[in-house]
């Protein structure tokens, strides 16, 4: 026996729900978004603008990826971050955007723990954090969107 073909059921199958209850889950997926952006403002402002550390400058510095300075290049990169996560919780373009913030924060990653290899094993560093977004931004990738007809309702 096939035990893909027994679990997995190739026809896709619609659920009906209720505009109520599609509304409420439609608030879930916002919230997800809200989070990624939040997430993004928040580890623009605070370590990389407000208090950044010698770490995050020591990081830029072995990356080889900055301009002017590594303390120049850490303020833009706190202020693009700033803007991305407002892009996002903006709503606009929103399956984009998820994917976009996927791919920084990977990239993000391997920066980060190919200069800072500590940073897989410090408890509050950004790898579970990351897992998390991972997983908001697949629920903004696949949430089904409300239909045009029911929007004005």
């Amino acid at each position: 026996m096939n035990m893909h073909k027994a679990i997995v059921d190739p026809e896709p199958v619609t659920v009906p729900v209720s505009l109520r209850d599609f509304r409420r889950l439609q608030w879930i997926k916002t919230s997800a978004r809200f989070s990624i952006g939040l997430v993004w403002v928040w580890e623009g402002l605070i370590p990389k603008i407000l208090h950044p550390s010698a770490t995050q400058f020591e990081m830029v510095r072995r990356s080889g990826w900055w301009w002017g300075s590594p303390e120049q290049t850490l303020y833009w990169l706190g202020m693009a971050m700033i803007l991305a996560g407002f892009g996002i919780m903006s709503g606009i373009w929103e399956r984009a955007a998820a994917l976009i913030s996927t791919l920084a924060v990977l990239v993000l990653m391997v920066l980060v723990i190919t200069s800072h290899p500590e940073a897989l094993h410090d408890p509050f560093g950004g790898l579970v954090k990351d897992a998390c977004l991972f997983n908001c931004a697949a629920l903004v990738w696949w949430w089904p969107r409300l239909p045009a007809s029911t929007k004005e309702r």
